[in-house]
């Protein structure tokens, strides 16, 4: 048995040193039978072969964040290792702990985390520690984690993807331990793909569809055929402190995709989203000194520069500080439009032995020109024109949306000992808007099309927080860990409209040069609505067989308390008040280290509908409504690549007005069955893949009268397919070549299903070059997007159309000081 050999360290206690198993003693004595049997010099040989598959195979670890002596002792029992370590080398050091299946290398990397020590395999089988030179540094990732944070930061080989993901009430997870399916895109694939907004990030994966393109000024997706606003898309775990209609990347260090419903996760989304949750994860100072520098260029005339700076300072390296800053602007490759950007991101930290915390303040003035909004459809039974030449806007010039948002978070954690931990966190947003917009409706299938002008200008202010604890402990060979979770999120809306009072019209393919309306900037703004979501949440995972067998229940109580106001004069419209309990249980087994099982029964949550004045029963309000998700699925980690093929069914309900009795009742349903494949990894040296292809078979089969029964559910293709491959070429040292596609079937446009959009293919190609002048560090990229300049529609999400962007461009070099 191995133990670990702490040199007269007066914190470590006997009782954490590891005990003797039989199994061991069985292994002892098949050695010593073998030594006998074939003499001393093959038995040396055979048991330096099993101490190097020891290191190389891979086990399953469990230990807490906290000091390094005491971490390094519960590593040294699990892994069945001797570890020598001096005691100076670890006094005041914390280690950010480890959880997950790793080889015993890929754990020490985790377990020593920014220490400054890395572990040294000696000629016995054993291992020591000794200061990391700086080269060894520089392989980890730059960013801070702690406790199981780690696992869930560990890039997969090939860096787009990280091993696993916060998985909102259940914390940060490996992927193989999450019973959803999940993937966590990392900075590295931000930065390679030229990613300016969630969307150009999510063109990766194929249970998503963005509904907007590139440069549209707003995110918004489909998920698992589900509309996810990006008013929901959470930050640092919180709901309602991201940027309200799109998001700047620079201070992002993950984009972690969760698909499907997920109210116990997460509660309830502010504005209702239920086909998965976004969550952006910032970015925090590395061990490393950071001096970055990104100039870039999209077509037609977008310049931009880009910095990002990161110190850690004090005793142990314990504060850090991560400031990334940006400003863009210039003309678009489409006619009129343009957009013009300032942003920055601080982000701080500090870890103590027991005590972390953290906290950002986020900066973003984005106005965009000529290119927001929504095309309505014409009538049900009018076909649906060509799409058209995405470079002529039928957007005029002089419509723009400006957003001017502050937001901040801070979040804490301090463990009480070492198997529980008390956690809380507060954000707010500061959001000003401002516009002058067209949204058109077409008028017939030849490209006639109007439109009232409008300006609209609103505030927001949103105040969120949560506070909870966390735990471990065992009931005979049962492992639990505990959560329970309070939450709140407060948002108060504020806005004004004023119409134009005439329509205007234009010509889809050929636009019309309309006069600027003369329509006066609102100079009031009366609050529109409240809304207060309030939540408690509890959950435990259960496991046995050293985590082979993993079950998860929880329930989660939540509160939905929404006034709507006149703004003109303040008199209250309505007032909804309702509650849920939303339960969830997931079920992981894990056959062998590799492979993966999981099911899970989750609901997500919806604000019930309001009965209109018409309605026999006007003013009625409902309970939330409820979406069902039930799904398996099937993981496996090949050790380069891995993969997740899942099935799944999800059922939402809707509301409408009967016209037969004139009542308003929640009695509709939409319901999505699909099957997925992912795939992410590197298949082969120098080859990184990341795609998969979804289906899903979208039904509405409760609808008003019956009369759209079985038909197909709106913007939900069937078949959707993503591929991403890069090569680092053998011939050009440096030179890395890049190709996507993007598939999309034919989508519906209304209920009837007498609206059709046209199956689409997309196909970008790429290459970055890595170089050394000097000594400093270079990268140059170039993207081509849609490089056949492909006209298409590209969502019908939401009972509208957007028109995909034509061919861009897209340059950028980075240097690092």
């Amino acid at each position: 048995m191995r133990r670990l050999q702490h040199h007269a360290h007066p914190g470590l206690s006997p009782s954490l040193l590891p005990r003797p198993v039989a199994v061991n003693r069985i292994v002892r004595k098949a050695l010593l039978g073998a030594i006998l049997m074939t003499g001393a010099a093959a038995g040396t040989a055979y048991a330096q072969a099993a101490e190097r598959a020891a290191a190389a195979a891979v086990h399953a670890y469990d230990v807490p964040a906290g000091p390094l002596a005491g971490a390094l002792s519960r590593f040294a029992d699990q892994a069945n290792i001797l570890l020598s370590v001096p005691a100076d080398m670890t006094a005041g050091k914390t280690s950010p702990g480890v959880r997950g299946a790793y080889t015993v290398d890929a754990a020490f990397r985790i377990l020593l985390g920014s220490t400054g020590l890395q572990a040294v395999r000696r000629a016995d089988g054993g291992y020591s520690l000794r200061p990391a030179p700086a080269a060894a540094e520089t392989t980890l990732p730059a960013v801070l984690v702690t406790g199981s944070a780690a696992a869930a930061a560990e890039p997969y080989p090939g860096g787009e993807v990280a091993r696993g993901a916060r998985i909102g009430l259940l914390g940060d997870r490996d992927f193989l331990d999450t019973p959803f399916s999940v993937t966590s895109y990392t900075s590295k694939l931000i930065e390679d793909q030229q990613a300016q907004n969630i969307g150009d990030v999510l063109v990766n994966d194929p249970s998503v569809r963005n509904t907007y393109s590139r440069g549209a000024g707003r995110d918004e997706f489909n998920i698992r055929g589900f509309t996810l606003f990006n008013y929901d898309v959470a930050y640092n775990g919180l709901y309602g402190i991201s940027p309200r209609n799109s998001t700047s990347l620079i201070g992002i260090e993950r984009v972690e995709v969760l698909r499907g419903p997920n109210a116990l996760l997460n509660g309830m989304a502010p504005f209702g989203s239920v086909g998965g949750s976004i969550n952006l994860v910032p970015k925090r100072a590395g061990a490393d000194p950071l001096n970055r520098v990104t100039l870039s260029y999209i077509e037609n005339n977008q310049f931009g520069v880009q910095a990002d700076i990161a110190r850690r300072f004090g005793e142990d390296q314990r504060a850090g500080v991560r400031l990334n800053a940006l400003r863009s602007g210039g003309d678009m490759n489409i006619s009129g439009a343009g957009e013009d950007m300032g942003a920055f991101s601080l982000g701080l930290d500090y870890r103590g032995n027991r005590f972390r915390i953290e906290g950002d303040i986020n900066y973003q003035n984005r106005v965009t020109d000529a290119r927001s909004g929504l095309l309505f459809p014409p009538s049900p039974g009018e076909d649906i024109g060509r799409a058209p030449d995405p470079k002529r806007n039928f957007f005029p010039d002089w419509t723009y949306w400006k957003a001017k948002e502050w937001t901040g978070d801070v979040r804490a954690e301090y463990d009480l000992s070492d198997d529980w931990t008390v956690y809380g966190a507060l954000g707010a947003r500061k959001h000003d808007f401002e516009s002058l917009q067209t949204t058109w409706l077409m008028l017939d299938s030849d490209g006639m099309i109007g439109s009232i002008p409008a300006r609209l200008n609103e505030k927001l202010w949103s105040k969120t927080g949560e506070v909870g604890i966390r735990g471990r402990f065992d009931t005979g060979p049962i492992k639990h860990e505990p959560v329970l979770s309070a939450s709140f999120l407060d948002i108060d809306y504020s806005s004004a409209r004023v119409r134009s009072s005439s329509t205007v019209f234009s010509d889809l393919y050929h636009p019309a040069d309309l006069a600027k309306p003369s329509i006066p900037k609102p100079s009031d703004l009366g609050k529109t609505s409240e809304t207060r979501l309030y939540s408690v949440a509890l959950a435990d995972t259960l496991s046995a067989l050293d985590g082979a067998v993993q079950l998860t229940g929880g329930l989660r109580q939540q509160r939905v308390q929404s006034v709507n106001y006149n703004p003109a004069t303040g008199d209250r419209v309505s007032d909804y008040g309702k509650s849920a309990v939303t339960p969830a249980i997931a079920l992981t087994v894990r056959p062998t280290r590799e492979l993966a099982l999981y099911g899970n029964y989750i609901e997500g949550l919806s604000q019930g509908g309001t009965a209109p004045a018409e309605a026999v029963n006007a003013g009625e309000t409902f309970k939330p409504d409820v979406s069902k998700q039930y799904e398996v699925g099937v993981k496996y980690d090949f050790g380069t690549v891995a993969t997740t093929l899942s099935a799944f069914q999800i059922e939402q309900p809707s509301a409408y007005l009967d016209p037969d009795t004139m009542r308003y009742q929640a009695a509709g349903r939409q319901r999505n069955r699909g099957l997925e494949f992912l795939v992410q990894g590197e298949p082969v040296r120098r080859v990184r893949l990341l795609g998969g292809v979804a289906y899903t078979a979208g039904v509405l089969t409760k609808t008003e009268g019956g009369v759209n029964d079985g038909h197909v559910a709106p913007a939900v293709p069937r078949w959707q397919f993503n591929a991403a491959a890069e090569w680092d070429t053998p011939f050009v040292e440096g030179l890395t070549l890049m190709a996507r596609v993007l598939r999309t079937s034919t989508q519906y446009v209304d209920a009837a299903n007498t609206q059709q959009l046209p199956s689409w293919t997309r196909y970008d190609v790429g290459a970055r070059y890595a170089m050394n002048i000097n000594g400093t560090p270079v990268t140059l990229r170039a993207t081509v997007e849609n490089v056949f300049n492909k006209h298409y529609w590209l969502s019908a999400a939401r009972e509208g159309l957007t028109v995909a962007a034509p061919r861009t461009v897209l340059l950028s070099v980075t240097a690092e000081f």
